[in-house]
Parts: structure tokens; sequence; C-alpha cells
């Protein structure tokens, strides 16, 4: 009768299977809904940053998008985007004094590639991201 110490490979690979997903389970609830939806909120906000631009390129138009800082809202008419970001999120917004009145303001896109410029920051329970607009070249990115 053959020894029976030790462990299969099929009953390791099930161990580690089971570990795994546990503790990816734990580390969904260390990080948290916030964070990762603070995440996903500033990657859509980017995505309709490239958009705008993408449309002032193609359409060879001025192209704006435009944000209120007290309603939490962004808008671009060219580009059809409507969007309302959740009320405990805080947005805080720096543009050129030319595009940005009280509550309100604008970044640009022109059909070059270049824009106004501008940063947004977005912030929820202490943590925060940025997304920037670059004058020069319209580069959007996320910090």
């Amino acid at each position: 009768m053959p020894s029976t110490r030790g462990f299969t490979l099929l009953e390791l690979l099930i161990v580690i299977t089971i570990f795994a997903v546990a503790s990816t389970l734990v580390g969904v609830n260390l990080v948290g809904r916030d964070s990762a939806n603070l995440e996903s909120i500033a990657r859509t906000l980017m995505t309709d940053l490239r958009y705008v631009r993408s449309r002032a390129l193609v359409g060879n138009i001025d192209t704006a998008i435009s944000f209120d800082v007290a309603n939490n809202t962004y808008t671009s008419r060219a580009a059809k985007i409507e969007r309302s970001l959740p009320e405990a999120l805080d947005m805080k917004l720096t543009v050129d004094r030319r595009d940005i009145d009280a509550q309100r303001g604008t970044i640009l896109f022109y059909p070059d590639g270049s824009s106004s410029g501008g940063e947004i920051r977005l912030s929820r329970n202490g943590r925060v991201m940025q997304v920037t607009t670059s004058w020069l070249n319209g580069h959007v990115e996320l910090r």
C-alpha cells in the first residue's frame, strides 16, 4: 500500500485559489469603495476631456467643456456630454481668468491640438485626484 504523506497538486492548487480569492476580497474592503469610485469618476472625466479635444481636432473648430462647480456638473454641447458628479465629491477648478466666472469655468480645445489649459481637482474623504490639461499641446492626464 502506497504512503499517503503530503498533498496532491490538485489539493495545493485549490488551497492557493481559495487564498487568492480571500485576499482579493480583503484588499477590496481595505481600499474601500470611495477611493475606487473617485478614481473611476476621475478616469471618466479624463476620457471626456480627451474626447472633447478629439472633436476639436477632427471638426477643425474650437470646442469647449464647461464646469459648474456649485452644482458638480460638466457639459460640452459640441461633444454631447452632460455629467453630474456625486454631491459628496468636492470639485475645484483652475482655469485661465478669461474662462471663469464665480462658480463656472471652461476649458477650450483648439483645432491645432492646444487648449486653454486647466486643472480639475476631485476629492472625497481626504483622497484627491487631479485631471490636468496642458495649454501647450492639450494633453490630458490623471494624477
